[in-house]
C-alpha cells in the first residue's frame, strides 16, 4: 500500500474532483465518516456544507487534505476490506473523529482510494500535520500491510526484477554486442508491445533504449520515398554507428506498416487515456507541487513524463509514457489537464516562489546588516 498525503487550497476543489469521477461512473463514495447522514443519502451540498462548517471554527485555516491510498493490482480487496482499511488508516493518523469521505476510483490499472478531509477539530484546534507522512502514515502503512497481507515494496521490487528478466530488453550501449541484434530486439519489443499513434510517440519510447526511428530531412530521398532508418544513440543522445534500414528486419517495422498501427492503436486507447488523464489530474490537485514532485508522483504510477524546454524555460514538447498500460501520449492528443500549459503553470509557480524566497532572504540579510550597524 502506498499512501500519498496532499494539502489542497480549497476543500471544494478536492470534493469536485471526486464528485466529477462519481458522475462519470469512474468512482463511488464508499464511506462518509462523522457525517449526519448515511453515505447514500448525502448530496454534494451536504458534503460541502459539513466541511465548511467544520473549517469555519478556525479562521486561520484554509487548506484541506486530499489523501490517496494506492494498492498493488495483486491485492484482491473486497468492498468491506477497503472501508475497514480506510477507517484504520485514518484512526492511526489521528483523524478518527474528523469528517472524511472515502472514494473508490476505478479509472486506473490498480485499486486506489481517495480521501477528502479537514484537520480542523471540533474545538477549532488544527491537528498537528508536521511530518505526519514520515511518522503516523508510515507506521499505519506497515501495520495495515501486515494485517491485511498486502503487497509490500519488497515484493513489488522482486516481481519487477522478475518481469525485467522475462522481457529481457536492455538499453543499448554501442559496442557491447552486435548492433543489429540489439536494435532488432528493442524495435520489435517496442513496436509490438506499446500503443503509439505517431512516429513522435514511438520515438519517445525508443529513445529510452538509445534508439531512434529517423525519416530524414524533408528534401531527402529517404523522406520522399517514404523510407525509415533506425539509428543508435549514445549517452548524450547523439547518433553513433551505421543506421539500419527498416526493411532490414524480418518483422518489417517500415513506415508504411507503422502507419497502419497508428490507425489501429488510435481506436484502442480510450481506456488508457482515461487512466493517464485521471492520474495527471490527481497529481496537479496540489497547487504547491513542484515539477520534480509531479515527475516523482507520476513515476509511482509508472508514468514517465518527458519534456523539452527552450532557452526561456518554456516547454516545447511534452510526452507521457505509461509503462503500466504500455501506452504513449503526446500532450497534443490529450485534454487541457495534461497539456503543455498545465505543466508550464507548475514551472512558473515554482519560479515565482523561488524569486519570492530570494527577495525575502535578501530583505532579511539587509535588515540584519542594519541591526548590526545600530548595535
Amino acid at each position: 500500500m502506498r499512501p500519498d498525503i496532499n494539502h489542497s487550497q480549497s476543500i471544494k476543489t478536492s470534493l469536485l474532483y471526486n464528485e466529477r469521477k462519481l458522475s462519470q461512473k469512474q468512482a463511488e463514495c464508499i464511506l462518509a465518516a462523522n457525517f449526519l447522514k448515511d453515505v447514500d443519502k448525502l448530496s454534494y451540498d451536504d458534503k460541502l456544507h459539513r466541511f465548511k462548517r467544520r473549517m469555519e471554527l478556525n479562521d486561520d485555516v484554509s487548506t484541506s487534505y486530499h489523501i490517496s491510498l494506492n494498492f498493488d493490482p495483486s491485492d484482491n480487496l473486497s468492498h468491506k476490506e477497503l472501508q475497514d482499511i480506510a477507517r484504520l488508516y485514518m484512526k492511526e493518523l489521528g483523524f478518527e473523529r474528523q469528517p472524511y469521505l472515502v472514494y473508490k476510483h476505478n479509472d486506473a490499472g490498480h485499486p486506489h482510494l481517495h480521501i477528502v478531509t479537514t484537520h480542523v477539530q471540533s474545538n477549532g484546534d488544527p491537528i498537528d500535520m508536521y511530518k505526519i507522512g514520515e511518522n503516523q502514515s508510515e507506521k499505519a502503512r506497515q501495520y495495515i500491510e501486515q494485517k491485511y497481507n498486502l503487497a509490500t515494496s519488497e515484493k513489488k521490487k522482486l516481481r519487477h526484477t522478475q518481469t525485467q528478466k522475462i522481457e529481457g530488453i536492455q538499453m543499448i550501449i554501442y559496442g557491447e554486442k552486435s548492433t543489429a541484434r540489439a536494435v532488432s530486439d528493442v524495435v520489435q519489443f517496442v513496436t509490438e508491445k506499446y500503443n503509439y499513434t505517431s512516429l513522435e510517440e514511438l520515438n519517445a519510447v525508443l529513445r529510452l533504449y538509445n534508439v531512434e526511428a529517423y525519416r530524414g530531412r524533408e528534401d531527402s530521398k529517404l523522406y520522399q520515398n517514404h523510407g525509415l532508418l533506425y539509428r543508435v544513440l549514445d549517452e548524450h543522445g547523439r547518433y553513433i554507428g551505421v543506421p539500419l534500414k527498416a526493411s532490414f528486419f524480418d518483422f518489417k517495422p517500415t513506415l508504411t506498416n507503422l502507419e497502419k498501427k497508428f490507425v489501429l492503436n488510435l481506436s484502442q486507447r480510450e481506456r488508457q487515456t482515461k487512466r493517464l488523464t485521471a492520474t495527471v489530474m490527481w497529481v496537479l490537485v496540489d497547487q504547491n507541487t513542484t515539477l520534480k514532485q509531479v515527475q516523482d508522483k507520476l513515476a509511482r504510477d509508472r508514468i514517465y513524463m518527458y519534456y523539452r524546454l527552450d532557452s526561456d524555460k518554456k516547454i516545447t514538447d511534452l510526452t507521457y509514457i505509461d509503462f503500466e498500460t504500455k501506452s504513449v501520449f503526446n500532450s497534443s492528443s490529450l485534454d487541457e489537464h495534461c497539456s503543455i500549459q498545465a505543466i508550464q503553470q507548475v514551472i512558473e509557480r515554482e519560479q515565482t516562489l523561488r524569486l519570492q524566497q530570494t527577495l525575502e532572504e535578501k530583505l532579511e540579510h539587509t535588515q540584519r546588516h542594519r541591526l548590526r550597524h545600530y548595535l
